[in-house]
């Protein structure tokens, strides 16, 4: 019992789809019972010679069916088209019921042996294998017909698992090489301002070198992590600021405003580090001192809005307003809430009241 228990779990439930074999037994199964207890019952039912000699033809039928598979599964119908293969069926369907026609009747044979002479001249009679085959070449073209049509579903649903797998696989390659992006760019920048700070103040440099560590243990940890917590990402954004405090000393300071109900919503990693990366950056350039950074984060029906904020003036390249030449902070940020939350995001950067703005809007049900 245990066994049998074990096989329907195995083919229902542990596999994604049941077997041949599982599929094959059970629909012949269900057909000879149909045809024992609901279409003949009087006739099946009458004695057990009955009841076995139909048993032995539905066995037949089953085993017939094992080998059309072979055949079947031999036949390169990728390289056919569907009329090579509709041919194909045909010919092996009505093959295979001239020998169930002969093997059916020979199973009778078995169970009528006294009235063999009237049995044999029976089963040579052209109406009589006209009437018999009328009724078996249906069914086996229909059961040929079921077994590609479940074949093709099979296939194409394979296929379409692997191709939603690939594509899964090549966003995952792109998200981590617009992240890595972001890491070389930032280390570059911090061992700049580090190499002045050893010249100057070797505490400062030694704090900043603990402060270096604990952000890219962050950066190790979340390497395998496509998304974190908000929460998660303000305290990388946090030892970050830390470092450029010590940098710009009291030229840089820092408010946060986090909604606590922001806090556990899930961001794709270091997503939030080029803004304000580049809210520094040219922050330094145009704003009076000290450069104000606010760092706001909150829910607005399912919409996460997060907002980094400096003061100054959006840096300006030639005479226009240069949206996405702050570098590849910006086109990365975009690149990346396309890719994890397609049409279900936004971002804008605008200057107002003297400050510019950042914002990103993410849209994200949460349950």
């Amino acid at each position: 019992m245990n066994s049998i228990r074990k096989y329907f779990k195995k083919e229902l439930l542990d596999n994604k789809h049941p077997s041949f074999h599982f599929i094959n037994t059970l629909g012949w199964v269900l057909l000879f019972a149909a045809d024992s207890f609901i279409v003949s019952p009087a006739q099946v039912l009458a004695n057990p010679t009955t009841f076995i000699q139909n048993l032995l033809e539905w066995l037949t039928f089953y085993l017939i069916t094992v080998g059309m598979r072979i055949i079947y599964k031999s036949y390169p119908f990728r390289s056919k088209t569907i009329f090579n293969i509709i041919g194909l069926i045909l010919v092996i369907a009505f093959i295979s019921s001239i020998l169930f026609y002969f093997c059916g009747h020979f199973i009778f044979l078995l169970f009528n042996f006294t009235d063999q002479t009237k049995i044999i001249h029976k089963i040579f009679s052209a109406k009589y294998i006209i009437s018999r085959m009328t009724q078996l070449f249906p069914l086996l073209t229909t059961w040929s017909l079921l077994y590609f049509g479940i074949k093709f579903w099979i296939e194409l649903s394979e296929e379409r698992q692997k191709a939603e797998k690939a594509d899964l696989l090549a966003q995952s390659a792109q998200l981590l090489m617009l992240r890595y992006q972001i890491n070389p760019h930032f280390l570059f920048n911090s061992f700049s301002s580090l190499r002045a700070l050893i010249r100057i103040d070797q505490k400062k440099a030694e704090k900043m070198v603990g402060k270096l560590s604990e952000f890219y243990r962050y950066t190790l940890v979340t390497k395998s992590n496509t998304e974190v917590s908000l929460i998660e990402e303000i305290e990388a954004i946090i030892h970050y600021t830390e470092i450029e405090k010590i940098r710009f000393e009291n030229n840089i300071e820092f408010d946060y405003s986090i909604d606590p109900l922001a806090e556990e919503y899930p961001i794709p990693s270091f997503l939030i580090h080029p803004l304000v990366e580049n809210a520094i950056k040219y922050g330094m350039k145009t704003s009076k001192m000290p450069l104000q950074i606010q760092i706001k984060a909150n829910v607005e029906n399912d919409w996460l809005i997060i907002q980094i904020i400096n003061s100054g003036k959006l840096f300006i390249n030639g005479n226009d307003q240069n949206y996405s030449g702050t570098g590849t902070g910006l086109s990365n940020v975009k690149s990346r809430l396309e890719y994890s939350y397609q049409n279900n995001n936004s971002f804008e950067l605008i200057e107002q009241e003297g400050n510019v703005c950042a914002t990103v809007k993410i849209f994200k049900e949460l349950k």
